[in-house]
Order: C-alpha cells, then structure tokens, then sequence
C-alpha cells in the first residue's frame, strides 16, 4: 500500500508542471548539480579518511575501504548503466540513482561509530546509484541540445566538465573543513543527502522526458547482452579490487589474483561479443530474428564506438588524466599534512588551485579559437603542458622559504588548465559522433576506462610511499619527500606517454565531423534531415518557443 502511494504520489509530481512550461536550461542546471556530487564524494575522502579512521578506531586499510568501496560498484556498474540508460531514457535512470544516491547517504550519516563495515557496504550501494548519473547527464545533453538549440551543446558540454571535474577539488575542501569540525565525517554525509534530496525533488517536478527516437524504440531491456554484462561488471569489480589491495602490497595473492582473473573476465567479454555474438548475427541476418534469442542481442560495446575519432587514444589518455589528477592532488594533500603539518582544511585548500585552473579554462575556452590553432596542435600543448606541470611540481623542497608558492601553485593550476584543453575538445567530438540512442552507452564505456584507471592512480601512491606519518626531523621530511619523488616520476612516465601519444597517434579532428544524416521525428511523421554541425537553425527568438520545439521535437 506506501509503495503504491509513493508511486502514484511519483506519477503526479511528474505531471504538476506543464512539459511546455519547464526550461531546457534551468533543467539542465539542476543535472550538473546534482551530477557534480560524484567527484564530489570521491574526492572528500582524501581528507575525511583519517577522521573516519580515529571516530572508527580502525587503521587506515579499513578506512581506505570507505572511498575504495564507492569506487568499486561505481567502476563496475557504470557502463550497465550506461547501456539501460538508453533504453529506459536516460532521465528516468537519472532520477533512479538519484534517488538510490541520497538514501544512502543519510544511512551512511546515522550509521553508528562502531561499524565501518556498514558504511562501507552502503557506500558501495551509494556507488552503484552514482554510476546511472554521469552516463545519463551526457545522454540528456546530447538530446536537450539538438535541433534548434543544438547551437547551445559545445556550451553545455563545457559546463558538465566543469561539473564532472572542476568538483574534485571543492570535494577535498569540504572533506576537510568536515573533519575539522565536531561531527567530523558524518557531516558530510548529511550536506550530501540534504543536497542531492534539494536536486532530486526539483527534478521529479520539472525534468524533461527525452523523446526517443525510432532506434531508441528498437531497444529492449530483454535484448541486454546480459552474459556480457555480466563479465564487464565481474571483471572490473575484481580488477578493482585488485588495484585496491595493490596499494597495500602488490606481492599479496589478495591483489595479484583479483586484477589478473579481473582483466581476463573483462577480455572474456568482447571476445564474447565480437567473435561469437557479431559472427553470428553477420552469419544469420537473413534469418527470422524472433525465434532466436542470439540474433536480438545488442551489443554491449556497438560497433559505432570505432567510428569515433581518436576512440582508442581518446580512452587512453582521458583514463591517464583522471589516474594523475587524483595522483597529484593526493600526493599535494599529504606534503601539506606530513611535511608543512597542515590541518587538511588548510592542506585542501593548497591544492585547491587545480580546480581553478580547471574553471579558468572553461571560462576562456573559444571553440573558434582552438579550431584556428588546430585540434591536434591544442592536444599537444594540453600534453606537453600537463607534462611541464608535473616535472615542476617534482622540484619541491620542503625546507625552501615560500616552497608552496614557487613549487605547487603554479603548477597545479597549469595542470588544472591542460586537461581542460583535451577534455574541451574531446567531449564534444564524441557527443557529435555518437547516435543519439547510444549517448548512455558510449559513454558508460569512457566512464569505465576513467574509473579503472582513476583505480590505478589511487593503488600507486600508498604501493610507493608506504604507511607514511608526520615527520618532525629533517631526515623524516627528507625521507617521505623523496617518496613523493617517486610517485611523482612515475606521473612524468604516464605524461611522456600522452605526449607521444598526441604526437603521432591522434588525427587532425578539426574537421573530422561531416553532415550527417539523422534521423528526426515530429509526432508520428518521420522525416530525414541533413546536420550540418558547424551551421545550426538559429534558435527561436523567445525561450519559451525553444522550449516548446525541444519538447515537441527532440530528436
């Protein structure tokens, strides 16, 4: 009986405000901001960790286990969600995690002190509500903004950079100024349920559906490759896993095992798909499809994810970058804490200069201009910039008068400003290259290259510095500095790579993107239309009109 109250309570809300009457723009808003709490929660635990560990009593593995276990299901679940965000629409799946998201969170605030395993199971399920999120955030965009407000898309994109990245930063901040304060970590966890409830209320009132189109129709959640799906979500738990006791001790069996079977599983499932499922269905096509299940299976990895430019690079180096940003912003946090003995407000602060350095590039990024200089030419100043940061930051030393402000400022807005340059240009390409029904799904894929890798980065800095603890003599500072070194290193290895990588792997994409035919819908009449991307319809002059054609009329 309440679960059919709460949902004909749903239904209604859905229906209060006139589809006609809702706006593209301030919808839009509301999904960054409440996208915006995935980073968010990644990041917090940076500095909520050692007060999750002193109110827990527990030691810092297990209390690692906190952001580990959000990491873990987000990594695993995320293309899944990718993929059922296409079929349901991804703004239902939005409001779903959503949902599942804030619940959470209010458990894991009234979770007593005397069991962290609690937590961390209910911040994994926290994880596994965050993973529909970001596919569907992407998703909507590419929806929203076509057609007559297709003009607007490169601006929102920018936005939801902004949105997925800029908040790493602001994430470390709270974590900090949280565990400075008298209810410590449980604070957080009370903002994030009292904020994302603000977003997920105000959603369920003015979301706006997306219209599918014909493909979008053809999809079924019955036609899921599910054996796929479930090698993918097996193979990146235990790779995860695997990278998350790593950071402990690479020798243990509890880490080598899960990340070797992990990669093979995830191996196991394009094997899967791409030399039995596609032979098949190649082999078969002229076959009557409803009497055999093979033959109606979508692929979890489409074929139409090859004809993005640069795909494979592209996945590379935006992994790369996730793995280092995190790398980096650790390794700042824990000088600032250990060596400077810093309270983490003050250390998350200090590293704060990378998110601006983010936010500044949103701010001045020109489409016209980076076209004007080349795309290829702006992927390697990104590179060569991010590399150039990297190796300035390494010359820290701890006993310089003003060390932070010739050594880490800098450089971490430099850092901040480079990986805004690729992640300007490449977003947009892979939105422009993509059909609209596949948006969730390729970008559930760019999400669990991101995660796995961001994995990577988390399990490489404790795996070289060891247990580390606030230093008080010169050869203490001297000996965890040198640690820091080494991550750091390894970081330049990383960069040299994506240097070598935007030199003479990535294409020239300035003009990659053709006119294309897609398909369009107004009520029951189908019609087909060339896109012109560089020449969009000009918008209508009053708003209320445009948010009348992308109800009506979204492709």
């Amino acid at each position: 009986m309440i679960f059919g109250s709460i949902v004909k309570a749903f239904i209604w809300a859905r229906t209060v405000v006139p589809e006609e009457k809702r706006n593209v723009f301030v919808v839009f808003g509301i999904i960054l901001s409440a996208s915006a709490l995935d980073n968010l929660n990644s990041s917090s635990s940076l500095t909520l960790a050692a007060d999750i560990q002193k109110r827990f009593n527990t030691d810092s593995s297990t209390a690692t286990w906190v952001l580990s276990g959000y990491a873990l299901t987000l990594g695993s679940f995320i293309m899944i969600s990718g993929k059922i965000s296409d079929i349901i629409g991804s703004h239902n799946l939005f409001l779903i995690g959503l949902g599942v998201f804030w619940v959470s969170a209010l458990i894991c605030a009234l979770i007593p002190d005397t069991s962290i395993v609690a937590l961390i199971v209910f911040r994994a399920i926290q994880g596994i509500g965050a993973s529909s999120l970001i596919p569907s955030t992407i998703a909507m965009a590419a929806n929203y903004f076509s057609g007559s407000l297709a003009k607007y898309l490169n601006g929102m994109i920018v936005c939801s950079i902004l949105a997925l990245t800029a908040t790493i930063g602001l994430g470390v901040v709270l974590g900090g100024a949280f565990s400075e304060s008298k209810i410590g970590y449980k604070g957080f966890f009370y903002f994030v349920f009292a904020y994302s409830l603000v977003c997920h209320i105000a959603l369920i009132f003015l979301i706006i559906p997306i219209k599918k189109t014909e493909s979008h129709n053809k999809l079924k959640m019955k036609n899921i490759d599910f054996v796929a799906a479930f090698l993918v979500i097996a193979g990146c738990l235990l790779m995860i896993l695997g990278l998350t006791e790593g950071g402990d001790n690479w020798k243990s069996p509890k880490a080598i095992a899960p990340l070797i079977v992990g990669f093979f599983t995830f191996l196991s499932a394009l094997a899967y798909e791409y030399f039995y499922i596609k032979k098949y269905q190649i082999k078969h096509d002229n076959e009557d499809k409803s009497t055999n299940w093979r033959l109606q299976v979508d692929l979890l990895f489409p074929p139409e994810i090859s004809k993005i430019p640069n795909v494979y690079s592209f996945l590379t180096i935006r992994g790369t970058y996730f793995a280092t940003t995190i790398m980096l912003t650790a390794i700042g946090v824990q000088t600032f804490t250990l060596i400077d003995h810093e309270p983490p407000i003050v250390a998350a602060v200090k590293a704060f200069p990378l998110s601006i350095g983010l936010v500044f590039g949103a701010f001045i990024y020109r489409d016209s201009y980076y076209k004007k200089v080349g795309y290829k030419n702006m992927f390697i100043i990104s590179s060569v910039l991010s590399l150039a940061s990297i190796i300035w930051f390494s010359c820290t030393k701890f006993d310089t008068v003003n060390s932070y402000w010739k050594y880490n400022f800098i450089p971490y807005f430099m850092f901040g400003y480079s990986i805004n340059i690729f992640f300007n240009i490449y977003m947009p390409l892979v939105v422009q290259s993509t059909p609209l029904h596949l948006q969730g799904v390729v970008n559930g894929i760019f999400q669990t290259s991101s995660q796995v890798l961001l994995s990577v980065g988390n399990a490489l800095v404790p795996s070289i510095t060891g247990n580390l603890e606030k230093a008080y003599t010169f050869e203490e500072k001297s000996y965890i500095q040198k640690k820091f070194r080494s991550v750091l290193y390894v970081m330049i290895g990383f960069h040299a790579f994506v240097v070598l990588l935007m030199v003479f792997a990535i294409k020239d994409t300035t003009k990659s993107i053709q006119p294309e035919k897609k398909e369009k819908e107004i009520g029951d009449e189908k019609i087909d239309e060339k896109v012109d991307l560089e020449k969009q319809p000009e918008a209508t002059e009053k708003f209320e009109s445009s948010v009348d054609i992308l109800s009506n009329k979204i492709v």
